[in-house]
C-alpha cells in the first residue's frame, strides 16, 4: 500500500537528492580536492551539515581541528595557530561549523585574506597585550613561533590548511550587489560577503519549502533519526509524523529535522496525546 501521493514521493526523492549533494560537497572538501580549495556550504539551518561532516570525518586517519562557532576571532586564532604549529609543517583541515564571526564586518577582510592568494590569517594588535592569559603554554608557544620582532601582530600563513566552512549565511553574488545602491549598508555587507564567496569553492544548498519537506522526510525515512528516541518506531508512526508536517507545513514554528526528533520524543513522552502536544508546541498561532 502506497503511503505517500505521486507528488510527496517525488518532493522526498529530491530530498535525497539534496542529501546526496550535501555529501559529495563534503566529500569533495575533504578527500577530492587537489587545488588545495578553501570550501564554505551554505544551506537552511537544521539539515544536517554538522552530521553529515562528522560521518565523513569518523573515516578520516587524520582528524581535522574542528571549531565551533561559539568561537570568537581571537580563539580562532588561538586554535589555528596552535594546529599549524603541532602540524610542523605538514597540511590540516580545519572545520568551521557555523562560525558566523567570519562574517562579521570588522572580519570580513580578514576573512578574505584567510582564503585568498595570501593565505594568512591576521591579528593586527598587539596580541601579547590582547592574549595575555587566556592561552596554555602550548598555545603561547604557537603564537609566538608566528611573530615577529618587528610588528606587534600576527601574521598566521594558512596555505597549509583546507578551510571547510558550515553556515547557515547565504553569500551574495555579484547580480546581488550591483542591485542594491552603492553607499548603503546593505551594500557594503553585501560586497563583503561576495568578496568571501569568489575566494572560495561556495556551495549553496538551496531548496523552497515543499522540497525543504522532502529533505526532513527523506532523513526521517532512511536514516533512523527517529529511532535515536524511540527505537521500536514504526513505519506507520513516521508515516503518521510527516503526514503531520506536510498537511501544517506553512504552519509550523520550525522546518528541520529537529521537528522531527522533537515530535518523536513527544510519542514517547505522550504517547495517547501526542498529536495534542504537537499542535499546542508547533504550531504558529495566528
Amino acid at each position: 500500500m502506497q503511503v505517500f501521493d505521486n507528488d510527496q514521493l517525488h518532493l522526498i526523492n529530491k530530498g535525497k537528492m539534496y542529501q546526496d549533494v550535501l555529501r559529495t560537497q563534503i566529500q569533495e572538501a575533504l578527500f577530492n580536492n587537489p587545488f588545495n580549495e578553501n570550501y564554505i556550504i551554505s544551506s537552511l539551518p537544521g539539515l544536517g551539515k554538522s552530521h553529515e561532516t562528522d560521518s565523513a570525518i569518523q573515516t578520516m586517519s587524520q582528524k581535522p581541528l574542528r571549531i565551533d562557532g561559539n568561537a570568537g576571532m581571537i580563539a580562532l586564532t588561538v586554535d589555528i595557530a596552535t594546529a599549524l604549529y603541532l602540524a610542523g609543517g605538514n597540511k590540516i583541515a580545519v572545520v568551521l561549523d557555523d562560525c558566523d564571526v567570519l562574517f562579521e564586518d570588522k572580519n570580513a577582510n580578514t576573512t578574505k585574506k584567510m582564503f585568498d592568494q595570501s593565505r594568512v590569517l591576521k591579528y593586527g594588535k598587539n596580541w601579547r597585550r590582547g592574549f595575555a592569559g587566556m592561552t596554555t603554554d602550548l598555545q603561547w608557544e604557537a603564537l609566538e613561533s608566528f611573530a615577529r620582532d618587528d610588528r606587534a601582530g600576527l601574521e598566521i600563513p594558512t596555505n597549509n590548511i583546507t578551510f571547510l566552512v558550515l553556515t547557515n549565511r547565504y553569500l551574495h553574488t555579484i547580480n546581488d550587489v550591483d542591485g542594491m545602491d552603492a553607499g548603503t549598508k546593505k551594500h557594503s555587507v553585501a560586497t563583503d560577503l561576495y568578496g568571501i564567496r569568489r575566494r572560495v569553492e561556495y556551495k549553496p544548498i538551496e531548496m523552497n519549502t515543499l522540497e525543504l519537506w522532502g529533505y526532513v522526510a527523506n532523513v526521517v525515512l532512511n536514516e533512523k533519526i527517529c529511532e535515536k528516541f524511540k527505537p521500536n518506531i514504526t513505519d506507520a508512526e513516521k508515516a503518521q509524523q510527516l503526514e503531520w508536517m506536510f498537511n501544517k507545513w506553512a504552519n509550523v514554528t520550525e522546518r528541520n529535522l529537529s521537528l522531527a526528533e522533537k515530535m518523536t520524543k513527544d510519542m514517547v513522552r505522550y504517547p495517547k496525546n501526542y498529536k495534542d502536544i504537537w499542535a499546542q508546541n508547533y504550531l504558529q498561532v495566528k
